[in-house]
């Protein structure tokens, strides 16, 4: 799609033009993040982003706006090869979107962030899909999870699966473990008068708290934390596990590498 390889079969459209017959439309219309963040390094960011608007023939008020988007302001005289892994990534996704494209391309856009940084530019991303289509690849289950719409899976070279996340979780409800956290009263007497809840684990916490899982879909989450209330206990947190998704895709991929 980034135009890298030739495909050796299929066609492929980029809002609306044909990469085989208008390339340069085709690519003028996407924005690109290869992994790894390339940049050059030797170069300020705003000396950069100015570069790679005048390659696209775009306003150089783009650079602004990218600036802006991406939490680039504080750095903009900075030299890229100085700045930290995070700003980094942000600078080369602000060169990506400089010439505002309608869609975007990612490649393990978060390889190499820390927490913080995590959290900052998945917030960024949920934001620029707002107005544009954005696909990218992850082996983070959580990062596609997360912030995806359709979920396709890859394995050897060829796609296994497509799916909206959105069904996937649907179905999802209905397997897994719940995952409560809670005082003051025990699991075990608690779930052996529920037909449909069965206790896999409990694990103590700190300060009398219980850390507990049970197979149990997710029609009865609301009997249990009124069990627990009724009881006298307190229910701190109730939650799905992403279990059953990961081993949905571990059951599409069957061992091979994704």
């Amino acid at each position: 799609l980034a135009g890298v390889l030739t495909p050796t079969s299929g066609r492929g459209r980029i809002d609306g033009h044909d990469l085989a017959d208008a390339p340069r439309l085709a690519h003028a219309c996407l924005g690109w993040l290869p992994e790894g963040a390339p940049a050059r390094s030797e170069l300020r960011v705003d000396e950069y982003l100015y570069f790679r608007a005048r390659l696209f023939g775009a306003p150089r008020s783009g650079v602004a706006r990218v600036m802006g988007q991406c939490g680039l302001e504080e750095v903009r005289r900075r030299v890229i090869g100085c700045l930290s892994r995070g700003f980094r990534q942000r600078v080369a996704l602000a060169a990506a979107l400089v010439h505002d494209p309608a869609a975007l391309m990612l490649d393990e856009p978060s390889t190499g962030l820390d927490p913080v940084q995590q959290r900052a530019f998945r917030a960024l991303i949920q934001e620029l899909a707002e107005d544009r289509a954005i696909l990218f690849s992850t082996h983070q289950l959580g990062d596609a999870l997360g912030l995806c719409d359709d979920l396709l899976i890859i394995g050897n070279g060829c796609l296994r699966a497509n799916q909206s996340v959105q069904a996937l979780r649907e179905e999802s409800r209905e397997g897994g473990m719940l995952i409560l956290e809670s005082k003051g009263i025990d699991p075990d007497i608690l779930t052996a008068d529920i037909a449909e809840c069965q206790l896999i684990s409990a694990t103590s916490l700190e300060d009398g708290w219980i850390r507990w899982e049970c197979d149990a879909s997710d029609r009865i989450r609301e009997r249990l934390a009124t069990d627990i209330a009724s009881g006298g206990g307190v229910l701190r947190s109730l939650e799905r596990s992403h279990a059953s998704l990961e081993s949905w895709v571990q059951r599409i991929l069957g061992g091979e590498a994704a």
